[in-house]
C-alpha cells in the first residue's frame, strides 16, 4: 500500500522540506515562493530530505510530512506509521523531487512536482492540508498521486 503512495512523491528521495514552516536548507525548488506557498513547498523537500538513502527518517516524515490520516494509512499498512514508511522507503526507487507550482485554496494546497527518476522527469500533483493543534502544526501531505 504503502509503495502505491510513495513511490511517484514519498519513495522519491526527495521528501518534502520545510515540517512546521521551518526553510528548507536553500534548496533551489523552494526558493522561488514565498508565504504559505513556500511552506507548501518546504514539506514537499522535507519528504525527500528525509527519506534520502542513508539519512531516512521515518519518524520525522510521520511526524512532521504526513497529514494524520495519511499517517494512519501508513500505520494500517505497516503496524506504526514508521514501520509503514520505512517499508515503502525500501521498495521506492530514488528520485529527485522539484517543486514547480503551488496553489492554495483555504487549508487545502496542491504542489506540482517534478519527480527526476533518472530515466524521465514525470510532473505529478501532490494534496496537502493545513493541521492545526498540535506542535508540529503547519502544511502536511494529505494525498500522492
Amino acid at each position: 500500500m504503502l509503495r502505491s503512495l510513495l513511490p511517484p512523491a514519498l519513495a522519491a528521495t526527495v521528501v518534502l522540506a520545510g515540517c512546521a514552516g521551518t526553510p528548507s536548507s536553500g534548496s533551489s525548488s523552494t526558493t522561488k515562493f514565498k508565504g504559505d506557498e513556500r511552506l507548501v513547498a518546504n514539506t514537499v523537500e522535507d519528504l525527500e530530505t528525509s527519506s534520502r538513502p542513508g539519512r531516512t527518517d521515518p519518524g520525522k516524515i510521520c511526524r512532521d510530512v504526513l497529514a494524520a490520516p495519511l499517517a494512519q494509512k501508513f500505520a494500517t499498512a505497516g503496524g506504526t506509521c514508521s514501520k509503514g514508511v520505512d517499508s515503502a522507503l525500501k521498495d521506492a526507487d530514488a528520485y529527485q523531487l522539484a517543486v514547480q507550482d503551488v496553489a492554495i485554496q483555504g487549508n487545502a494546497a496542491t504542489a506540482k512536482v517534478k519527480v527526476d527518476t533518472g530515466d524521465r522527469d514525470r510532473i505529478q500533483t501532490v494534496a496537502l492540508a493545513k493541521e492545526a493543534g498540535s506542535p508540529t502544526a503547519g502544511w502536511r501531505i494529505s494525498r500522492f498521486p
